[in-house]
């Protein structure tokens, strides 16, 4: 892995649409307003968009922890500018600050993410693997 320094940073801009409103399945429409679990996507999008300017051939990111506060809304139509920022790399492990704010100037979240960065045929492995077991529980239920 390159070096990563501290207090680096990445930017990501959503304009947030009708289809990133809550919505459950079962439940139906909710707010209309940026969900939180999308407002988590993008989370991880612009921690990993830190990260892979970093990455070495052979190296890829797992996200292992996410933290999303969720503190003002944004409508269908409104800008949303997420920051992420280096906070640490200990080891192979990169935790990321972020923060978004809507072009109100509203912090609409604050958190973190964090990424385990592995080699890639180690990372393909494991979900082989997952993809294998998965093939015999259902081959079992048959």
């Amino acid at each position: 892995m390159r070096p990563v320094q501290i207090g680096e940073q990445a930017v990501l801009e959503v304009l947030v649409t009708p289809e990133m409103t809550v919505r459950f399945g079962e439940l139906g429409d909710l707010h209309p307003v940026y969900a939180t679990y999308e407002l988590a996507k993008h989370f991880e999008e612009v921690g990993r968009k830190l990260l892979l300017p970093h990455l070495e051939t052979g190296e890829d990111g797992l996200g292992t922890a996410l933290s999303v506060r969720h503190l003002r809304s944004a409508l269908p139509g409104m800008r949303v500018t997420l920051t992420a920022t280096v906070l640490s790399m200990e080891g192979r492990r990169l935790t990321v600050d972020i923060g978004a704010v809507s072009e109100l100037g509203d912090v609409v979240a604050t958190g973190s993410t964090e990424q385990y960065v592995g080699h890639t045929q180690r990372v393909q492995a494991g979900f082989e693997e997952l993809a294998e077991r998965w093939r015999a529980f259902q081959e079992g239920q048959a």
